[in-house]
């Protein structure tokens, strides 16, 4: 069985990687899952642990014992050792004791060799409630995330469900000698310490209930590495909210930390300013939290950044180039990528920029809908909208910059910013219904006929009133006789369309019912003027 994905609303802060984990189960392979050394200070032997007891003398003596049901390890020629319900640490004493006391040699051990299977029982707000079978080096989480394992897709769908409404905070763990642990899977997180999510026991029932974000919360916000909203436990401090938002960041300024509390009828806030820089846990400073609770931690001014823009085509040496915001021109970007070629088509080049983010053009296309534009025009917004997040042009002439000197085009650029200098192409490009479409050599000064002249002229079907010149630069369509053509452009000789007999009968109708029109018209005003 797999980890089953699971699709979940975003949950803030440490949560969202406390949920991530709680969302899979994975099945115990041959290998025994750790996620860190048994430290023998936290680990309670019990029947089935394998244990190795050595005896380090000449020759080396070595027992591979197993805890017994009742509790006990026997080792031979030494004898029967009750270890049931002992930290490990405690277990070897007592057996190292019992072997020193049979065998001469000052140097033995006793090491886990393989930890038990265990069974617990998990209760509350968890996909599946039962008993489960993890290892005795497993905690609460891994019970928790096996209860949560959905045996089939419509199941799978529920899991999220679930997990956001389940508290990672308040866990509970009774044992079955009566006591009880209280489980704290975001603070775990934050510090890793045992005590917190601790290895499970035979017999341990591990209750989850539920949560309410709404109210049982503070926040902290800022410049922390997880920042977001967190279900509040009681004795939590300013230090532990820190903690679980994973520390300062870089940018923090820790000695000027704004902490605010709502009146309890919440019409007033109480805001004061705290220096997390000397912050002793535990002290006074460590203020206790309350729900409620926000913590603002504020970030030093940071201006330096990756500002860079693109060179792109004819320069000595396209590439990325670094930038100062809003100091760096265009001349001087073009000179560190080591100046213009001499196949430069200045008057095709040009300065693209990406001003728009994707989520900002489709809010700003449903609020234009407000204003009662028409059908046509909202098509018309989105289609220019549509090609300005691909390509949106700062007006340069770079012509006028780089020839004549005109500072005035000289403009300041912005972070991502692309300049793009093609080549010179010399021709001008013939395509449609002539004979021969191609590129045609450009001659400064001649008319769109001239070109058509040298691909072979027109075809039976070109439609010759209706020649467009389309602009290599902003690939607008012109008509001949209102546009000079240069370097690059591309002359469109459209066909005529294709017709059916009927469309002309319908025309010949219309026209002779207008013409009937015109003539009445004429005899009433012939008639009423005698």
């Amino acid at each position: 069985r797999g980890d089953a994905q699971v699709p979940s609303r975003k949950s803030s802060g440490a949560e969202s990687s406390v949920l991530e984990k709680l969302q899979s189960s994975r099945e115990v392979g041959p290998g025994v899952p750790l996620d860190a050394t048994v430290n023998p200070e936290k680990y309670y032997v019990g029947p089935s642990d394998i244990l190795s007891v050595n005896v380090w003398m000449s020759p080396a003596v070595e027992y591979r014992l197993e805890v017994t049901p009742e509790g006990t390890v026997i080792v031979p020629t030494v004898g029967e050792i009750r270890v049931a319900d002992m930290l490990l640490s405690e277990a070897k004493d007592k057996i190292l004791a019992a072997v020193r006391q049979r065998y001469l040699a000052d140097n033995s051990s006793v090491t886990l060799l393989k930890p038990r299977a265990v069974i617990v029982s998990v209760r509350g707000e968890v996909l599946h409630e039962g008993e489960y079978t993890l290892y005795a080096t497993e905690r609460a989480d891994q019970a928790i995330r096996k209860a949560n394992t959905a045996a089939d897709p419509d199941e799978t769908r529920k899991v999220g469900e679930v997990i956001r409404k389940m508290s990672l905070r308040r866990i509970i763990i009774r044992n079955r000698n009566g006591s009880q642990t209280h489980v704290d899977l975001v603070k775990y997180l934050a510090t890793k310490e045992d005590e917190l999510n601790p290895f499970l026991r035979e017999g341990d029932i591990v209750i989850v209930p539920g949560k309410d974000l709404t109210k049982n919360v503070f926040g902290i916000y800022g410049e922390v590495n997880l920042p977001g909203r967190y279900e509040f436990v009681a004795g939590d401090r300013l230090s532990d909210a820190v903690s679980m938002g994973q520390g300062l960041n870089r940018q923090a300024r820790g000695d000027s930390v704004e902490f605010s509390r709502l009146s309890v009828d919440g019409r007033s806030m109480d805001i004061r300013t705290v220096n997390l820089s000397a912050l002793v846990p535990g002290s006074g400073d460590d203020l206790p939290l309350m729900p409620g609770d926000r913590i603002v931690v504020r970030g030093a001014t940071e201006l330096r950044a990756d500002y860079r823009v693109h060179v792109e085509g004819e320069v000595l040496f396209p590439g990325t180039y670094p930038i100062t915001r809003d100091r760096t021109t265009v001349t001087e970007a073009v000179r560190q990528a080591g100046g213009l070629t001499e196949f430069a088509a200045l008057g095709s080049a040009e300065l693209n920029r990406r001003s728009v983010l994707p989520q900002d053009v489709e809010l700003d296309r449903l609020m234009s809908l407000r204003g009662g534009v028409s059908q046509e025009d909202s098509l018309d917004y989105i289609h220019e909208t549509d090609l300005r997040l691909r390509k949106e042009i700062v007006n340069v002439d770079f012509v006028r910059l780089f020839t004549q000197g005109d500072s005035l085009q000289d403009v300041y650029l912005q972070d991502e910013d692309v300049i793009r200098v093609p080549s010179v192409k010399r021709t001008i490009y013939v395509f449609g219904q002539i004979v021969s479409p191609g590129h045609i050599p450009y001659i400064q000064g001649e008319t769109p006929e001239y070109y058509i002249r040298k691909t072979g002229g027109f075809t039976d079907r070109a439609r010759q009133s209706d020649i467009r010149i389309i602009k290599s630069k902003t690939k607008q369509w012109l008509a001949a006789d209102d546009a000079e053509i240069e370097e690059g452009d591309y002359l469109w000789v459209p066909k005529e369309p294709d017709r059916p007999f009927s469309y002309y009968i319908t025309t010949a109708s219309q026209a002779a019912g207008i013409l009937s029109v015109i003539i009445g018209m004429a005899a009433v005003i012939i008639s009423v003027s005698k």
